[in-house]
């Protein structure tokens, strides 16, 4: 009986491994990919404002270096960095007891020359009565005016020192000159400052302003007053900014010309020192270049592979010239920089022309040369 199930086994092995066989293919012959549907648009020349954006430096709408006009030891500085301050408000005291006893010194002066010019004003009365009673010499009497005058002048510098003194204990207590923020403290309590040394910067955020290069061409068209959007943040936020006129750059670090931008909505989204990215129309022939080469590609088609953007352009049978179904092909493209347009389109540099129809919202298992069937054909308008 074992010599009868053993052959009947065989068997069943031997018609199993054939019938595995027959569902592969064959070694050298591909397997041609099934036929996809798939969503198409066709590609339409790009008709929208073409644009550029350009990088730009978020400053502060007022910005102030707080200093002194003495010399003196720093006793306090009444705010750290990031503290909010109102206009008037005090920041911080340097030593001012040589001052106060330099007015002290000055009250005395002017009191006492104006005792004195007092004094010599009765005499210059007095004599001035002798001399119409012919009773003095008139020689007496114009010595008693030319000591009156010496004195009045005498009076008028002790008063004049009085209030430069008083002047410069002022300067021993910093004041907020407007509301704002403070940004640096650059010297503590207790050193010895100096006139002119900086000891505070004061920034004022409700307002912001943007600096950004521009060439000179750029800048020729640009109009004060002209509205611009300012792209922040990696969310690629969107804020409407004022073009307040073109600056020269001329500095340490760089010449040329600067588009000078007032933001002043929604400054909590950015701080000085920030990059954005500022958005301006080309000019003249450059833009008209741009317009001549771009098409516009709705974003839904895009591929994206690493570094590298693609799209699966569709092939039809009228194109091929035979019967076969479309098919589709994996191109690859350069898109230009993205302006502000509210068409959901990408503007295309390089890789595609005007009518060619791509696939939207490509599958990752879609192949290149892989026949579709296409179940609308929708027009783009660029």
């Amino acid at each position: 009986m074992n010599t009868f199930i053993r052959p009947l086994i065989l068997l069943t092995v031997l018609f199993s491994a054939m019938a595995g066989c027959s569902d592969q293919t064959p070694p050298g012959v591909e397997k041609t990919p099934e036929t996809r549907r798939v969503t198409v648009a066709e590609v339409s020349e790009w008709d929208y404002p073409s644009t550029r954006q350009l990088p730009g430096i978020v400053r502060p709408g007022a910005r102030a270096i707080l200093s002194t006009r003495i010399a003196g030891t720093l006793i306090s500085v009444t705010r750290e960095p990031g503290d909010p301050v109102v206009t008037g408000e005090l920041l911080a005291t340097i030593d001012a007891r040589d001052i106060k006893a330099a007015i002290a010194a000055a009250r005395e002066k002017v009191t006492a020359t104006e005792a004195a010019v007092q004094q010599a004003r009765l005499d210059n009365e007095r004599l001035q009565k002798l001399y119409e009673e012919d009773l003095i010499a008139r020689v007496r009497t114009e010595r008693a005016g030319v000591r009156l005058r010496e004195l009045e002048a005498q009076r008028q510098a002790a008063q004049s020192e009085l209030k430069a003194q008083q002047a410069n204990l002022s300067y021993t207590r910093l004041k907020a000159p407007f509301d704002g923020l403070v940004s640096e403290k650059l010297v503590d309590a207790g050193s010895f400052v100096g006139p002119g040394q900086p000891l505070l910067i004061l920034e004022e955020r409700q307002t912001m302003r943007v600096d950004v290069p521009v060439s000179s061409n750029q800048a020729a068209a640009m109009r004060p007053g002209q509205s611009l959007s300012v792209i922040v943040g990696p969310d690629r936020q969107m804020l409407e900014a004022r073009l307040v006129g073109v600056i020269p750059a001329l500095n340490d670090t760089g010449t040329g010309q600067r588009l000078r931008l007032d933001l002043s909505a929604d400054t909590s989204a950015i701080a000085p020192g920030q990059v954005v990215s500022v958005v301006v129309p080309l000019a003249g022939v450059e833009r008209q270049q741009q317009n001549a080469a771009w098409v516009g590609l709705p974003e839904a088609a895009l591929i994206r592979r690493g570094q590298l953007t693609g799209v699966l352009v569709v092939k039809s049978p009228d194109e091929q010239g035979s019967d076969e179904p479309a098919v589709i092909n994996l191109r690859w493209i350069k898109t230009a920089i993205t302006p502000v347009n509210t068409s959901g389109l990408i503007p295309v540099s390089h890789g595609l022309d005007v009518g060619d129809r791509v696939v939207l919202n490509p599958s990752a298992d879609l192949q290149d040369g892989q026949p579709v069937i296409i179940d609308n054909a929708g027009a783009v308008d660029g």
